[in-house]
């Protein structure tokens, strides 16, 4: 590539050679979300409608991304103001204390980890997928991590003792399974789409989550996973609670956006969020507090946050 086009398509994601365009303060923020048809999608298009429309003028840009892990490339290189992370993985970077240069600005919404397959389909544990062909998402994605990890605590690798499928988007994951090119499909979260496909369509869908016993082990494995809960109804085909593990997803961004962005962003968050409960249930945990809980440490909030 020369120096112009270089310039051409450095100027248009945003950089130029060396850094980042410096944001003015009435610039809209830039919010890296997911591949269209997924979770991150549905939430960070959803926020964007209902943050510009109830300040009337463009403030929020839902950019759509390859998920959690160009998230944090994106953020890192300055080309996005704020990312959509999974929870486990955010968890990990956030690790690093403050000097891992990311804050949490928002929770999102806690993500169980489960496994829907037809609902005539003789697959009832976890273990019974060895060998078969399981769609777990894009492969940068954060989806991916959480169902490694799941598997990982039960002693099994995705790779090696399944047939992982892969998708290039996630709006193709829960085809896949119902044209029969694969066994079940993995998700997280109430009103995933893939899960309601699944769930919608003919002969309907049953979801499966660890065992108990497996839960403590996966737990003991990955500490930074939790264990939770989706309760009966959360999809047709649950009619009892179903215990699983999963982490709080969160948007995060740098440390270095100002706190008058920030500040601004969290105030037509909260302002938006009745708008988002009413869109996507899950929507309701994203709150000032939920976001304080979330935070391992209080350094690792943004500066916006920690005031009263």
């Amino acid at each position: 590539m020369d120096r112009r086009h270089f310039l051409i398509a450095t100027a248009a994601a945003g950089l130029l050679p060396g850094g980042l365009r410096a944001a003015g303060p009435g610039d809209p923020i830039r919010l890296g979300t997911s591949t269209p048809g997924g979770g991150f999608a549905q939430y960070g298009e959803q926020l964007a409608d209902e943050v510009n429309r109830l300040a009337g003028r463009t403030v929020l840009v839902a950019r759509p991304t390859r998920g959690t892990a160009e998230n944090l490339a994106l953020l890192r290189g300055g080309a996005i103001d704020a990312g959509l992370v999974q929870g486990t993985v955010a968890s990990e970077v956030l690790a690093q204390g403050p000097s891992s240069g990311l804050r949490i600005l928002w929770a999102m919404y806690p993500s169980p980890g489960m496994l829907a397959v037809p609902a005539a389909s003789g697959l009832r544990r976890l273990e019974d997928l060895r060998g078969r062909r399981v769609v777990f998402g894009v492969r940068a994605s954060g989806l991916v991590t959480l169902g490694r990890q799941v598997f990982d605590g039960i002693g099994m690798d995705i790779d090696r003792d399944l047939q992982a499928v892969y998708v290039d988007q996630a709006a193709d994951a829960p085809r896949r399974v119902l044209e029969g090119q694969a066994d079940a499909l993995w998700g997280a979260g109430e009103g995933w789409p893939g899960f309601l496909q699944l769930a919608a369509a003919p002969g309907g869908a049953r979801f499966l989550g660890p065992q108990p016993s497996q839960i403590e082990a996966i737990l003991r494995r990955h500490p930074l996973l939790q264990a939770m809960e989706v309760p009966a109804g959360t999809y047709a085909g649950i009619e009892a609670p179903l215990p699983t593990v999963g982490s709080v997803n969160l948007i995060l961004t740098r440390a270095d956006l100002s706190v008058e962005r920030a500040q601004a962003v969290v105030t037509w968050l909260e302002t938006a969020a009745a708008g988002m409960a009413r869109q996507l249930p899950q929507a309701a945990f994203g709150t000032r507090a939920s976001t304080r809980a979330s935070a391992p440490v209080p350094d690792l909030l943004h500066p916006a946050l920690r005031a009263p």
